[in-house]
Order: structure tokens, then sequence, then C-alpha cells
């Protein structure tokens, strides 16, 4: 029998090759010119690819970080969910998260900066499409699923309410960093957003 080659995998194939190239490409060139000294242009030059064909595929340079990010959380997603279901309680898993999170800020600081600056737009948009989920959602639905498994988080909230929390969050433990990075102490600055979002999904029996 005589296997067809079918034109749209094909492209689509092509555009995640494209996709890919430039990903590769533009954190190559933050890492080593940093964000603001890289321009979109250089970005389509490295790529070989139209300036008009890069911004079909990412309007920003933020969005190329944003989802070098996401992919990042994919990869690594399968090992921390199991080192998750390890541990005893949603609070030791967003502490586990929070803190793995904050060592790779401290690697990539001008890299994180842009991403949490264009991930606070994001969240504070009204029009926010599932394609504009960060890499966090991902980690942050299996630590509500296994909480909500468990009987420890409430369900009549909706999913993506509570992940915003999370990335809230998270925001607030990182632009503390930033402030006060000389002087910054990981468990104290981490623990109390933890507790905040544990306050606020924590399911409560009495309710109906």
């Amino acid at each position: 029998m005589n296997s067809k080659k079918v034109p749209g995998k094909r492209m689509d194939r092509k555009k995640e090759e494209t996709r890919s190239s430039i990903i590769s490409i533009a954190m190559t060139l933050f890492k080593e010119h940093g964000v603001d000294g890289t321009t979109m242009e250089e970005i389509a030059e490295k790529t070989d690819i139209a300036k008009g064909t890069l911004y079909n595929y990412f309007p920003v340079k933020e969005a190329i970080i944003d989802e070098y990010i996401k992919r990042s959380f994919t990869v690594k997603n399968e090992e921390r969910i199991l080192q998750m279901k390890k541990l005893p309680d949603t609070r030791a898993r967003l502490l586990m998260i929070f803190n793995e999170l904050i060592s790779g800020v401290k690697g990539q600081k001008e890299i994180f900066e842009k991403y949490l600056v264009y991930r606070m737009k994001i969240l504070l948009s009204f029009r926010q499409e599932d394609s504009e989920k960060s890499g966090f959602y991902l980690i942050a639905n299996e630590i509500i699923k296994l909480g909500q498994e468990e009987g420890e988080i409430r369900k009549d909230l909706p999913l993506y309410v509570m992940v915003e929390l999370f990335e809230f969050a998270f925001i607030e433990i990182v632009k503390l960093f930033y402030r006060e990075e000389d002087k910054f102490d990981v468990s104290a600055g981490i623990e109390p957003f933890v507790d905040l979002c544990i306050n606020g999904i924590r399911h409560n029996p009495q309710s109906k």
C-alpha cells in the first residue's frame, strides 16, 4: 500500500521548524547582546526569513521569550509532576516550584524581567486566548488537580482564576527579589505568598 504525504502535515512541520529556529536564534542573541540590544530585524536576518514572516510568528520579542519558557516548562513537567506527587500537600508543592523558578530567575535576570512584565500585561487582558497561557499554567494546573483530588483545594472557582492567583503570587515574589536582590531571603520571600495562595484556594467543608 502506497503512503501519501499529507500537504497540511508537511506545512505544519515546516512552520514548527521555523518557529523553533526563531526561538533558538533569538534566545542566543538575547543572551549575547541583551533583549534591548537585539532587534526583530536582526532575529529575522539570522533566521533567514523576511521580517514580515517573523512578525507572523511573534509580534514582539517578549512573545519569543514567553514561548521559550513555555517549552522549557513542557520539557521539565513530567519530572516535576513525579516529584510533586511525593510531596504531602499543595503548600509543599508550591514551595518546591517557586523555589525552583526563583533559581531560574537568578540565572537569567533580564530574560525573566521581560518575560514577567509581558505576562502581567496578558494577565490584565480581558481577551486572553488559550494560546497565551503561560508555561506556569501547565504546572499550576497539575498542582491544583492534585489538591482537588486530595480534597484540599476548592472546586467552586474556575481553574484559570486559581492558576492566575499562583502566577500573580510568583510575579510578586520576583518583584521583591529584583527590589531587594542583595538581601533577598528565599524562604522568607516565598512563604508569605504561598500562604496567600493557600488561603485563597483552600477547600472549606462548610461551604456549599
